[in-house]
């Protein structure tokens, strides 16, 4: 089995760590309002800021922007829950784990993947490993409380398993790749553009990812206090529509935004040529079929007791504070 190369992991490490600010750079938009608003925004290497940078999709916005990096969406659902930050985009499942935490934030937005895939099951090219079942009794690398997570679950529920048949280790991201690539772990579950690396620098094979497991959908998240304070709701609100905007040119320029993306993150321009074209996303409602699946899904947490306690997923949406009518 090929290795991801030691400095590969180890930029990986230090580009995906969570951290207090980004450097000092992180002030896209300086015209701030009257009010002097600056609206802290939690991102991960996610190639957010390389789309809204090619596309100047902030120049002229009323306000500052400030972003944060984070490594996956639990630690940005606690920052948003401690008026760390103001805004946030995760996975389906941290927000679900925030709400059974008692974080103090909402969902104000569903971010849906036109592929309808957050996640894959991968495993070694030579493994005997072929369907979920195989997984039974088996050493699995997922970062805890991530979409990935909820994939694992969901997959392993939906063929009669459960958590307890098999042995998850719990690792953030890149060190979960980094496991996997020392052979220390027999399969891992993980997102884009970490599936996109393995699968071209290790051979990883896939078991499953996408339908019926999961839907694609993430969430955009903002703190409680962010939303009751009219100029930071107003902002999030204009703040969502520049990024949707520069989606919908993402979605039409991809190799651009990958180029933009390695030159952000350090990434290979091979791994986010691949991953763009499945990355392109769209912004929408939280709607009944979206609230009936994460409902189900913070259920099933709940019956895997990983969860300290029930969750009622209607009761974190907040769906007044963006206007869809004027993002299409």
């Amino acid at each position: 089995m090929r290795r991801i190369p030691y400095l590969l992991l180890a930029a990986l490490a230090l580009g995906l760590s969570a951290c207090g600010d980004d450097g000092g750079d992180g002030a896209t938009a300086s015209a701030a309002s009257p009010g002097d608003v600056t609206l802290r925004v939690g991102v991960q290497k996610d190639g957010i800021r390389a789309v809204l940078d090619k596309t100047g999709a902030l120049k002229d916005a009323p306000y500052a922007v400030e972003f944060s990096t984070f490594q996956f969406g639990p630690p940005l659902v606690e920052a948003a829950g401690a008026d760390k930050i103001d805004l946030a985009w995760v996975g389906s499942t941290p927000p679900i784990f925030g709400a059974a935490a008692g974080s103090d934030f909402k969902i104000v937005a569903a971010v849906k993947e036109r592929d309808a895939q957050e996640n894959s099951i991968l495993v070694p090219p030579d493994s005997p490993m072929r369907r979920v079942e195989d997984l039974k009794g088996k050493k699995i690398a997922v970062p805890k409380g991530s979409s990935a997570h909820g994939l694992l679950l969901n997959a392993l529920a939906r063929v009669g398993l459960s958590g307890s048949d098999v042995t998850p280790v719990f690792l953030a991201p890149a060190d979960a790749l980094a496991a996997y690539s020392a052979g220390q772990v027999d399969a891992l579950v993980i997102w884009d553009p970490f599936t996109i690396q393995a699968k071209q620098d290790l051979d990883a094979r896939v078991i499953t990812g996408g339908e019926p497991d999961e839907a694609g959908v993430g969430f955009l998240i903002a703190s409680t206090k962010a939303i009751e304070a009219p100029a930071k709701r107003d902002a999030i609100a204009d703040y969502i529509a520049r990024l949707n905007r520069a989606w919908t040119w993402a979605g039409k320029h991809t190799n651009e935004w990958a180029k933009a993306w390695t030159e952000e993150s350090k990434l290979p321009i091979a791994v986010t040529k691949a991953t763009t074209p499945v990355k392109v996303s769209d912004i929408v409602p939280v709607d009944d079929t979206i609230v009936a699946r994460s409902q189900k899904l913070a259920d099933l947490l709940r019956e895997e007791q990983v969860l300290p306690d029930e969750v009622d997923f209607e009761s974190i949406v907040a769906g007044d504070v963006v206007d869809f009518e004027a993002l299409k």
